[in-house]
């Protein structure tokens, strides 16, 4: 007999008000089709009622490890993205909606897609802000910042001049720089120079 995903979840949630635990980890066995919602399901039963474990409670090994990987697909999203181009392309954003947001002009933003401000020119709030945006901590905010360097590549037929130029990469500059000598509003200079 097939069960629907709601009878499951009722089901593992009497044999959790029983203490049945052999009836709740035979739940996940019977219907590993079910298994990730049902995980996702056990997660956010454990969360919503987390004041009422026991510090050294006894969870099941199943039960734990799929309340673990829900926790961290749900509460912990891993950045996937390399760059901050790839940031903003996996987010659906242009790069004109960005800047807007963040109160930057387009030219501060390609900086910084570019690799060219330097991460250490960033105070804590500047930081905080920018990663802040992007829902990412300041880590990993930082951790763009610094892959966000283009990838360098050679022409044959360029001279050994250019090419050593093209492998420096982009002009390194402060963020303090970089607004100064953009297009942007005195208060949104302001706005991101105050300390």
């Amino acid at each position: 007999m097939s069960m629907s995903i709601q009878e499951l979840k009722m089901a593992w949630l009497a044999a959790r008000e029983a203490g049945d635990a052999q009836t709740q980890l035979q739940i996940l066995r019977d219907h590993p089709t079910a298994q990730a919602e049902l995980a996702d399901f056990i997660a956010g039963y454990y969360v919503t009622t987390a004041e009422e474990l026991e510090e050294n409670a006894t969870i099941l090994p199943l039960t734990q490890r799929a309340l673990q990987s829900a926790l961290q697909r749900v509460l912990a999203p891993q950045v996937e993205t390399v760059t901050l181009v790839e940031l903003r392309k996996s987010r659906n954003l242009k790069k004109v909606d960005v800047a807007r947001a963040l109160r930057l002009s387009v030219d501060v933003w390609n900086k910084f897609e570019a690799g060219a401000i330097e991460a250490a020119s960033l105070s804590q709030r500047q930081l905080e802000r920018l990663a802040g945006y992007f829902q990412l901590s300041l880590d990993q905010f930082a951790t763009l910042l610094d892959n966000s360097q283009p990838a360098l590549t050679y022409n044959r037929r360029q001279t050994s001049q250019a090419a050593r130029k093209q492998e420096q990469g982009p002009q390194k500059q402060s963020f303090a720089e970089a607004i100064a000598r953009s297009n942007m509003s005195s208060e949104d200079q302001a706005f991101w120079l105050e300390q």
